[in-house]
C-alpha cells in the first residue's frame, strides 16, 4: 500500500539543493519515530534480514516531489506556490501504521532542508491510494530512479601479484555487505539499463524482498524488464539520474519501462521499488495504461 500526502509551501520561491533525498529518509524516520521509537530503531539499524546476512532491507520507497511549479536548475530545486505531492509506499502493514500515525502526531507543518534553511510545507492532505491490479506485463514510470549495482573486489597492493583472480562480493541488504575483507578495495559500478545482467540484478533484489515479505521462495519465477526504446530514443539515451545521498554519489534511470513475469514479483516491485535503495528514495513507479502517446513521464533524467 501507499500513502499519498499533498503538501503547501508556505514560503514562496524556496530554493534547496536537487539532491533532497537524505532529507525526505530522515523525515520519515522521524514520523515513525512519533509512533514508535523502538520501530524506527529496528528498521533504521537492522531492517528485515535475510538468514545469516548482516544487512538488512528496509522495505519502503519513495518519490521524489512533484508538483506544477516545482523546478529544477542546475544542482538546484526551486518550490513555486503550488501544491507539491509525495508518496510513501511499503508492502509492511506495521511500517505504514506508524507512518500514518507519525505524520499526524507530527502536526499541520514539516520542515524539509538544510537545518536553518529548511523549507516549511503545510500538510493539506494524507489519503491511502488504491493499488493496481497485477498482471503477467504491465507498463511502469519512474516516480523516483531506479538503481541496481554491481560490485567488485580488487586486491590491494599488497595482495596484487599472490591472486590470480579478482572476486566479486555479493551484496547484503539494500546497500552494505555481508564479508568485506581489508586486503580488497570495493569497486561499485551502477548498472545501466542496455547493460547486460540489468534485469536479472532487479529480479534478484525482487525475489530477497519477495522471500522477506512472504516467507515463500520465488525463485524459478519468471521476470524481464524492458525500457522502452521510443523514449531512450527521444532522449539520445539520457534517461540517468545522480543523486547525492549524504555525500555518496548513486546513480539510477527514469524512463518508461515494461516488465513481464511473476505478478507476484512486479506486485513487490510496486509496493517495495524496484532496484535497490528503496529507502534512499529510488524506486518507486507508477503505473501507465498505454504506451505512447499516452506514455506519461515525470521529470528530466540527466547524468
Amino acid at each position: 500500500m501507499r500513502v499519498k500526502l499533498t503538501l503547501t509551501p508556505v514560503s514562496k520561491d524556496v530554493v534547496q539543493p536537487v539532491s533532497y533525498n537524505y532529507f525526505l529518509t530522515s523525515l520519515i524516520y522521524r514520523f515513525i519515530s512519533n509512533s514508535s521509537q523502538d520501530y524506527s530503531r529496528f528498521l533504521h539499524d537492522e531492517g528485515y534480514r535475510l538468514g545469516e546476512s548482516k544487512k538488512g532491507f528496509k522495505l519502503f520507497t519513495y518519490s521524489m516531489l512533484h508538483g506544477e511549479e516545482v523546478r529544477v536548475n542546475g544542482n538546484t530545486i526551486r518550490f513555486g506556490e503550488g501544491r507539491v505531492t509525495w508518496q510513501i509506499s511499503s508492502p509492511v502493514d506495521a511500517f505504514l501504521q506508524h507512518l500514518i500515525d507519525g505524520v499526524f502526531s507530527e502536526g499541520q507543518g514539516i520542515r524539509i532542508g538544510t537545518e536553518g534553511d529548511e523549507v516549511m510545507f503545510l500538510i493539506e492532505r494524507v489519503e491511502t491510494l488504491p493499488r493496481p491490479e497485477f498482471k503477467g506485463m504491465m507498463r511502469f514510470t519512474c516516480l523516483s530512479p531506479i538503481t541496481v549495482s554491481r560490485v567488485s573486489g580488487i586486491p590491494t597492493l599488497e595482495k596484487r601479484g599472490r591472486e590470480s583472480h579478482i572476486p566479486t562480493l555479493e551484496k547484503g541488504g539494500e546497500g552494505g555487505f555481508d564479508e568485506i575483507s581489508d586486503d580488497v578495495h570495493l569497486h561499485c559500478h551502477y548498472l545501466r539499463p542496455w547493460e547486460d545482467g540489468f534485469s536479472e540484478a532487479i529480479k534478484s533484489n525482487l525475489v530477497k524482498k519477495y522471500k522477506l515479505v512472504t516467507g515463500n521462495e520465488l525463485a524459478d519465477a519468471d521476470f524481464r524488464i524492458k525500457i522502452d526504446t521510443e523514449y531512450m530514443n527521444k532522449k539520445n539515451g539520457k534517461v540517468t539520474k545522480n543523486i547525492n545521498f549524504k555525500g555518496t554519489n548513486i546513480i539510477g534511470f527514469m524512463a518508461p519501462f515494461e516488465v513481464t513475469g511473476s505478478p507476484e514479483l512486479i506486485e513487490i516491485g510496486y509496493e517495495a521499488g524496484f532496484g535497490e535503495k528503496g529507502s534512499m528514495g529510488f524506486g518507486m513507479v507508477k503505473e501507465v495504461m498505454e504506451k505512447a502517446p499516452g506514455f506519461i513521464y515525470n521529470g528530466e533524467g540527466s547524468e
